[in-house]
């Protein structure tokens, strides 16, 4: 996204962060639309997941570029496809996982503010955005507690382990 007077954005010169065996980059940071919204770009294998978590001010919307995401919210689980998306409103228990070997995948962060949360819980790594991908393991409990201190202040909340089974 390029406005008149706006720097041309290079997803490729952001920086790469593991962030619970997911890559991620932020594409579009929340000081780039006023806030208005973040973009993160996530790359992952299968069985990369989530804890369930609610988060109290911002939306996620989950657009599937390659491979598939099943997305659990409030007891239901949803399949989401290549070329599918799935919107999570705040305020709703939710988690996700990796549903193929692996995938691609935009998260819309509505309104920004939740992307720092990559940031300050990611590893920054070395490797390419396109490189080999971590291989997914369970969030340790201290690691849980580490992520919900730093989910604290942003109004987000660890609610219980991913609800996946197999």
């Amino acid at each position: 996204m390029t406005q008149l007077g706006s720097p041309v954005l290079a997803p490729q010169e952001a920086p790469v962060y593991n962030h619970v065996d997911m890559l991620c980059r932020i594409v579009l940071d929340g000081r780039d639309t006023d806030g208005a919204f973040a973009l993160v770009e996530e790359r992952a294998a299968l069985g990369a997941m989530t804890p369930r978590h609610v988060h109290t001010r911002e939306a996620e919307t989950f657009i599937v570029l390659d491979g598939a995401l099943e997305a659990w919210s409030e007891g239901r689980s949803t399949l989401v496809e290549a070329g599918s998306l799935i919107y999570l409103p705040p305020g709703r228990a939710h988690a996700f996982r990796v549903a193929s070997a692996s995938a691609r995948y935009y998260t819309l962060i509505t309104p920004s503010g939740f992307e720092s949360f990559f940031r300050d819980s990611g590893v920054l790594v070395t490797e390419p955005f396109t490189g080999d991908l971590p291989i997914p393991g369970p969030v340790p409990p201290d690691g849980v507690a580490k992520l919900q201190q730093i989910l604290d202040p942003l109004g987000c909340t660890i609610t219980g382990p991913p609800p996946f089974t197999g």
